[in-house]
C-alpha cells in the first residue's frame, strides 16, 4: 500500500473513532435538559455530571486538535501528489511542518521561507490585475509561535496575490542585517525598474518613487498581513511593500524598529490599520525618548489609507511623500516636539492632497513642507502640539491649505496653533489657504480670518491685527463698515492702509462712531472678476 493511501486510511479511522465518539458525549449545556426529574437529583451528582462533562469537552477538543495536526501534517506532506491523485487538500501552510520552532530558540528563517515559498507556489489559472497569479486566499499560518530568523524573510519575486500570512511573531536576532526588513514585498521586475536600487536606498527622497499613474507595474495584490507581533530588535525595520497594491496590514505590533515599522514604496492602495508601533514600548514619554530614532510609518507612495493607528515612541509616527493618501484616528505620543519629535510629516512639496482627519496629535504635532491641497480638520492636538508650515525653497507658495475644526490644548505658554517656518524662503504667495474656526485652551490662536471692531471719536480708525493673523504683513482681502449712530449727515470714509497687518480706516472728519473690520490673508479665485471704467 502507497503511503498516501496508509495515511489516507488513518484518517478515515480517526475520524471515525472521533464520530462514535462525539455521539455518546453531551454537552453540558443540555444535559440536564434531558431529563425532565432534574431538579429533584442530588447537587452533588449534579455537580459531577457537568465535572464529568467539562472533562469530555477537554478531551474531546484535544482529540479534535490532534486529528487537525495529522490532517495538516498529511496534507502538508501530500500537497503535490495528492493533486496529481485527485484528492482535495489543504492550501493551510503551518510553518512547523517545515521545522519551524515556536519557541523561539532556535533560528526559524529557513523553515519559514520555505512556507512562503510553497504557498506562492501552489499554481492558479486566474489572474487578479493583468500578470498577477490568484493564489485562491492561501494561507501562511504561524500557529500562535514566536520565531527567530536572521534574515529578511521574502515573498517570491515572481509575485502573486490572494494570500494571507497571519497569527504569530517575527523577532529578529543580534546578527540581522542592517537596512534591511524583517519581512520584505519587493519583485525582480521591481529591483530592475529601479536600476538595482539597494533597499536601504529605497529611504533616500533624492531618488524619485517609480511614478504609480505612469510605467506603473505591481506584483503584489490583495495580501493580508494581520495578527502579527514584529520585534526587529534595533536592528532593521519590520515590512516592506514596494510595487504592490490592495494590500491589507492590520492589527500589528511592530517594534524595536531601526529604520521604519512600515516602509510603503511605489505602490498604490494600501490598508494598514488598528495597528501599534513603538521604536521602544512603552506607555509614558521616558528619558530614552530623546535617543529614539525611527519611523512609524513611511509612505513613498499615492492613495494610501491609514486609520486607526497608535504610535507610541519613535522620532517620527508617519511620514508622507505621496499624493491622494488619508490617514484617520492617528494617536501619535512619540517624541515631543520639544525633544525633535514630529507626529505626522508630509515631506512632498506641492500637491500633497493629503488629508488628516479624526486624529490625536498628543506633544508632538503636524510638519507640512510647502504644503499644496492640504486638509487638517477635525483633529485633537493636546500638550502644546502644534501645525508648522515650512518652506524649503524661495519663493514657494502654499495653495489649497484647510485646518479648520480643530481643538488645541496647552500649557499657557502662548505657544501658537499654526506656525511658520521661512528659513529658506518666504512664502510668496498664499492661495486659497484657510486657517479658522479652530478652538484653544491655554494656546494662542493663529488664522488667516480675522474679525475687529473699534469704537472711538476721531478721523482715523486702526485695529491691529498682527496677533491674529497668521502670515506677517499680508493682508489680501478687507470688508469693513464704519457706524456712526449720532450723524445726520453722511460721511465720507475710505480704507488707507493693511500695512503690518493693521487696518486703517480715515473719515472726511472727526466723528464718534464704530469700526469692523472682516480681513482674509488669502487670495481667492475671483478677485481676478470684473473690471474698473472711468
Amino acid at each position: 500500500m502507497g503511503t498516501g493511501k496508509w495515511i489516507l486510511s488513518l484518517m478515515v479511522v480517526i475520524s471515525s473513532l472521533t464520530a462514535t465518539f462525539a455521539s455518546s458525549w453531551r454537552s453540558p449545556y443540555t444535559n440536564f435538559d434531558q431529563h425532565t426529574n432534574w431538579k429533584s437529583q442530588n447537587l452533588n451528582h449534579k455537580f459531577h455530571d457537568v465535572h464529568r462533562s467539562r472533562q469530555n469537552i477537554i478531551r474531546h477538543t484535544a482529540l479534535r486538535w490532534e486529528q487537525t495536526r495529522v490532517s495538516a501534517q498529511s496534507t502538508s506532506r501530500l500537497r503535490y501528489q495528492g493533486l496529481e491523485a485527485g484528492f482535495y487538500y489543504s492550501r493551510v501552510f503551518y510553518v512547523t511542518d517545515n521545522g519551524a520552532d515556536p519557541s523561539g530558540q532556535k533560528d526559524s528563517t529557513d523553515a519559514l521561507q520555505k512556507t512562503i515559498n510553497d504557498a506562492f507556489a501552489v499554481g492558479s489559472s486566474h489572474d487578479l490585475d493583468p500578470g498577477i497569479p490568484d493564489l485562491g486566499g492561501v494561507e501562511v499560518h504561524l500557529e500562535g509561535g514566536e520565531y527567530l530568523i536572521s534574515f529578511p524573510l521574502q515573498l517570491p519575486a515572481s509575485g502573486g496575490g490572494n494570500v494571507v500570512i497571519h497569527g504569530g511573531t517575527l523577532r529578529a536576532n543580534a546578527s540581522f542585517p542592517t537596512g534591511h526588513y524583517l519581512l520584505e514585498m519587493w519583485s525582480a521586475a521591481g529591483m530592475k525598474r529601479r536600476s538595482n536600487r539597494t533597499v536601504a536606498s529605497l529611504r533616500d527622497r533624492s531618488h524619485s518613487s517609480v511614478n504609480c499613474l505612469k510605467d506603473y507595474i505591481a506584483s503584489y495584490e490583495d495580501i493580508t498581513i494581520r495578527d502579527m507581533m514584529f520585534d526587529a530588535n534595533y536592528q532593521a525595520g519590520g515590512l516592506l511593500i514596494v510595487d504592490s497594491i490592495r494590500v491589507n496590514v492590520e492589527n500589528l505590533y511592530m517594534s524595536h524598529y531601526a529604520t521604519d515599522g512600515i516602509l510603503i514604496e511605489g505602490s498604490n492602495e494600501i490598508y494598514v490599520q488598528n495597528s501599534y508601533f513603538g521604536h521602544f514600548i512603552s506607555t509614558v514619554t521616558t528619558q530614552h525618548e530623546e535617543d529614539a530614532s525611527g519611523v512609524a510609518i513611511n509612505i513613498i507612495s499615492n492613495d494610501n489609507v491609514l486609520s486607526n493607528i497608535l504610535i507610541f515612541s519613535g522620532d517620527v509616527g508617519v511620514q508622507i511623500s505621496g499624493q491622494g493618501n488619508l490617514l484617520t484616528g492617528i494617536h501619535a505620543y512619540n517624541k515631543p516636539t520639544d525633544m525633535g519629535g514630529i507626529g505626522i510629516h508630509l515631506q512632498l512639496p506641492g500637491y500633497s492632497q493629503t488629508r488628516i482627519l479624526n486624529s490625536y496629535l498628543d506633544g508632538t504635532g503636524i510638519v507640512a513642507d510647502d504644503p499644496a491641497q492640504v486638509d487638517i480638520s477635525h483633529n485633537f492636538f493636546n500638550g502644546d502640539a502644534y501645525v508648522l508650515l515650512r518652506s524649503t525653497r524661495v519663493d514657494h507658495s502654499i495653495e489649497q491649505v484647510i485646518i479648520m475644526f480643530n481643538m488645541f490644548a496647552g500649557s499657557w505658554r502662548g505657544v501658537p496653533i499654526v506656525q511658520l517656518n521661512q528659513k529658506m524662503g518666504s512664502f510668496a504667495f498664499v492661495d486659497r489657504t484657510i486657517v479658522d474656526q479652530n478652538t484653544a485652551y491655554g494656546m494662542n490662536l493663529k488664522a488667516t480670518v480675522a474679525r475687529a471692531s473699534v469704537s472711538g471719536y476721531g478721523k482715523k480708525f486702526s485695529t491691529d491685527l498682527s496677533d491674529r493673523l497668521l502670515f506677517p504683513n499680508r493682508i489680501q482681502n478687507v470688508q469693513y463698515s464704519l457706524f456712526i449712530p449720532t450723524s445726520n449727515t453722511y460721511t465720507r470714509h475710505a480704507l488707507r492702509s493693511v500695512l503690518d497687518n493693521r487696518v486703517v480706516v480715515e473719515a472726511e472728519y472727526k466723528v464718534s462712531g464704530t469700526l469692523t473690520v472682516v480681513v482674509d490673508q488669502s487670495s481667492d479665485i475671483l478677485y481676478t472678476v470684473g473690471s474698473i471704467t472711468s
